[in-house]
């Protein structure tokens, strides 16, 4: 489990309530109060096909993963939760291919997934600390959802009017990342959210991130396809804006869902833009629920972080790419999904290709 190094950081508050959360939920339990817990978690089994890598070596490769989740959690009270979750990970080639697949987490794994205490301060403030899944809502350009930092954020949302809010939300993160990674995130958030509820429903949000202390990430090769400096470390720093715009629409008996998004470096004197578009018609997270997606995105080689990036995608960045799925609920917990990605590096003539077979339950 890495759980506890670098005590002398300033996140060490975070780390500290990671380990009363458990404390905590051990506590409880021996004291025979379990009408306060619910388990939750999910399990996911993949197959992965790879073809035609810009690579002399292993250009094409089939491998199978899984992944389980298993959690609980603790409500004592109405403004408090508390959640323990470990992960296991398994796969068919191992975590000596790691570094090679773009991985963002070890093959072969079982560690803490999750631990952290969410407080209600208010009807619309939530304090959060912890090791959890990052509490902004940003691009899978910027950041991959199975990334568990460690830190405290805060989130305060101001009701505008009967089906419209703002919402702002704020953190300080240690990137929690593979092989020791030091890396320290501080990020923001504002989100206008109108027609809640309403069969059109849009949402507007800007974000900003700050990532810093990126030696060891780059010394344990997680530099990927942003440009190195001369001594190995990264080129540029990482300092990244996001504007989001994405509309909801009902009208047709199903969501349709359209998302745009931009992503600037402002660090980057040169190669610092990204772009992505989302199409998405249904919804298979629910019972017999079907859906189809797509989306196409471009992304300059120093446009963003690319260890962070979602890990789907092979290249995070100095290249433009698209993907369609279709995903089929076959009950409200068990759902099924396909997807297909089509790739080219920017110095790469060929575009590779991938496939990914996901079968998905969720305690949820």
């Amino acid at each position: 489990m890495t759980v506890g190094r670098l005590p002398d950081h300033p996140l060490t508050a975070a780390r500290i309530a990671g380990a009363l959360c458990f404390g905590f939920t051990l506590c409880a339990g021996a004291q025979g109060d379990f009408s306060a817990f619910e388990p939750y978690g999910d399990l996911r089994l993949r197959g992965d096909f790879v073809r035609d890598l810009p690579r002399p070596v292993d250009a094409d490769f089939e491998r199978g993963t899984a992944r389980l989740r298993p959690g609980v959690r603790w409500l004592p009270h109405d403004a408090v939760e508390v959640s323990v979750a470990i992960k296991v990970n398994l796969s068919t080639d191992g975590n000596g291919r790691t570094r090679f697949n773009q991985d963002n987490e070890k093959a072969d794994d079982v560690l803490l997934d999750e631990a952290f205490l969410l407080a209600h301060l208010g009807a619309d403030t939530d304090l959060l600390a912890g090791q959890s899944a990052l509490p902004l809502l940003l691009t899978p350009m910027i950041w991959d959802q199975d990334l568990r930092p460690q830190g405290v954020s805060v989130r305060h949302g101001i009701p505008t009017g009967v089906f419209s809010s703002l919402e702002f939300q704020g953190g300080l993160f240690l990137g929690n990342h593979l092989y020791g990674d030091e890396s320290v995130i501080r990020a923001a958030q504002a989100t206008l959210q109108l027609g809640e509820g309403m069969d059109t429903a849009w949402r507007f949000s800007l974000a900003w991130l700050d990532f810093s202390d990126l030696d060891e990430l780059a010394r344990k090769g997680l530099v990927r396809t942003n440009l190195p400096a001369a001594d190995g470390t990264f080129a540029n720093d990482f300092r990244l804006a996001n504007a989001h715009a994405g509309v909801t629409l009902r009208q047709l008996g199903f969501p349709v869902r359209v998302r745009l998004d931009a992503v600037r470096n402002v660090s980057a004197g040169s190669d610092g833009f990204a772009g992505r578009g989302d199409l998405i018609l249904g919804d298979s997270r629910q019972d017999n629920g079907i859906e189809f997606g797509f989306a196409a995105q471009r992304v300059q080689r120093e446009a963003l972080l690319a260890a962070f990036s979602d890990d789907d995608w092979w290249f995070r960045t100095r290249m433009r790419g698209w993907s369609l799925w279709a995903g089929y609920g076959i009950t409200d917990s068990l759902r099924v999904r396909v997807s297909g990605f089509n790739e080219r590096r920017d110095d790469a003539a060929d575009h590779n290709w991938r496939a990914l077979v996901d079968l998905q339950w969720s305690l949820d």
